[in-house]
């Protein structure tokens, strides 16, 4: 066979069985410019060198057009490793422009014609995360965008495989068990756009709380409902569903400890990090069901071969069954819930424990106070927390801007994170069983080199090293802070802690001057 790529010694033989699944393809891939779609490109360009082509849709925004756009797109430290050992990476990339809030995705009819030609594997990533984004927003690039690309998919020629990737808190409204199939949507997709369309935005505003019902936000509820397309409008198509947990920095590959954006868990250790964030309402015995980025691209990348495969059987058996003269099957997609909590479960206390223990070691030297962090289940306790803990403390210091002249910004800022606080809290004082055998049969399907090119087993995942990488990763890349500036921010952390021991005396002892005063005043 014919060498793949003119850069590599290595032959078809020498590849993987998923490796040899993507050599020579063409892939779409949405969200590329995304967290975890970055981590899917960098993985297909490095590992699945045989790739032929990579179509990427990107949007113009905040006045940067898409060339700009995915020009910058690889000047991430993430795209290092993946540059050095594919120099000629540039080759293998399109961008396509487009929208996820426009119909047909923006997409040009000169792409169109492309991708029902030539591409083999779609990977859905695109979504907007934002959990208190405006429903009809939610609706449009959750749904409706999937809608249209399920419908570009049935007139891709050669379609080999389609991955969507969900979430696993898509199905928690009202259940504590989420198996991997799937659960009937509250409403269809269009009657959910059509009533969106008949309404104006403020109203859609004032109504969601009450239409979100058991749902805690319109990223899980549009996700659900999107979950429900893939039975009407990806009918006939070889498709799965991969639904992640809570997904933070990378484990090891391509850079350990990547991250790029503060959702969830991760925005919680960077607001600790830097001493704004001091308590947390959340149950610590409960579940924190986290997986590292990686861990979600490799188990994308792999489930796509899965896919696959199940639908070429799929496909044999059937044509078995129509010569037989029986009614043939509809192939039923699959699911894989990708989680931590069946196999390698962590609470919240050891969250905390993990990332106070290396936090302590290499503090940031932008910290303003010391890496400290209550939880609480106990809502009173929590609002009583925050006003001692964040409000008054904030109150005090935009006093004293205000009086130096500076712009007042700390309550503000306690202000927005109040609200991220209001939203994590929701997965933080409950757990869920979430069943992945799926999953692990995917892990067991794999071969000792594949397992070892697409690593997304959490069994095997040390917590322990793991928050050593998170912690430094969210030091690096979220609040870029240089590794060189450890002994400066150790310095500076003992005399913040001098600081804060010394002020916890001062108003200990002022609380006993006050008991005891009034002891003497009411006490005759």
């Amino acid at each position: 066979m014919d060498k793949f790529d003119s850069n590599s010694q290595s032959t078809a033989h020498d590849l993987s069985e998923i490796q040899s699944f993507y050599n020579g393809t063409s892939v779409f891939l949405t969200g590329a410019t995304g967290f975890v779609g970055n981590l899917i490109l960098e993985k297909l360009i490095r590992t699945c060198f045989g790739v032929k082509k990579i179509y990427v849709l990107i949007r113009e925004k905040k006045g940067k057009t898409t060339d700009e756009r995915f020009k910058k797109l690889f000047n991430d430290p993430l795209f290092a490793l993946m540059k050095k050992e594919q120099p000629n990476y540039l080759e293998k990339v399109t961008a396509v422009i487009g929208d996820c809030c426009l119909p047909n995705l923006g997409i040009q009819e000169q792409y169109m014609d492309i991708m029902k030609d030539e591409v083999n594997i779609v990977i859905h990533s695109a979504a907007t995360v934002r959990f208190d984004e405006h429903l009809r927003k939610a609706v449009n690039i959750n749904i409706v965008a999937l809608q249209d690309l399920l419908k570009m998919s049935q007139e891709m020629r050669n379609l080999k495989a389609f991955v969507h990737i969900s979430t696993a808190y898509s199905n928690c409204a009202g259940r504590k068990v989420v198996d991997e199939v799937y659960y009937k949507p509250p409403i269809s997709g269009d009657n959910l756009f059509q009533f969106m369309n008949s309404l104006d935005d403020d109203y859609i505003t004032r109504i969601t709380p009450s239409m979100l019902k058991e749902w805690p936000n319109t990223y899980a509820m549009t996700k659900a409902i999107a979950e429900g397309e893939i039975a009407v409008h990806g009918k006939g198509l070889p498709i799965g569903v991969i639904r992640p947990s809570m997904i933070v920095a990378t484990d090891n590959e391509p850079v350990p400890g990547w991250i790029n954006n503060i959702y969830g868990p991760t925005g919680v250790c960077a607001a600790t990090g830097v001493g704004l964030m001091r308590c947390m309402c959340a149950d610590p015995d409960q579940i924190a069901d986290i997986v590292p980025g990686d861990f979600i691209s490799n188990a994308v990348v792999a489930s796509a071969w899965d896919i696959h495969n199940q639908w070429k059987e799929h496909r044999n058996s059937n044509c078995e069954v129509e010569a037989d003269g029986l009614n043939k099957e509809q192939f039923v997609p699959p699911i894989y819930n990708v989680v931590s909590s069946s196999s390698n479960p962590l609470t919240w206390r050891e969250f905390l424990a993990f990332n106070t223990k290396h936090g302590c070691h290499t503090p940031s030297v932008r910290a303003i106070w010391p890496f400290m962090l209550r939880l609480t289940k106990n809502k009173y306790e929590y609002t009583i927390l925050c006003f001692l803990l964040h409000i008054l403390p904030a109150l005090i210091i935009d006093s004293l801007a205000k009086l130096t002249g500076r712009k007042p910004q700390l309550l503000d800022g306690y202000k927005k994170m109040h609200k991220f606080s209001e939203v994590i809290a929701y997965f933080a004082l409950q757990s869920w069983t979430f069943h992945d055998n799926n999953t692990k049969s995917l892990i067991k399907k794999l071969s000792k080199l594949d397992q070892s090119l697409f690593r997304f087993d959490v069994a095997k995942l040390d917590w322990n090293e793991y928050f050593k990488k998170h912690v430094l990763g969210i030091r690096l890349y979220i609040l870029k802070d240089p590794m060189d500036t450890v002994p400066e921010a150790l310095r500076r952390n003992k005399i913040l802690y001098m600081i804060h021991y010394t002020l916890m005396s001062f108003l200990v002892a002022l609380f006993m001057l006050v008991v005891y005063g009034l002891f003497l005043l009411f006490g005759r």
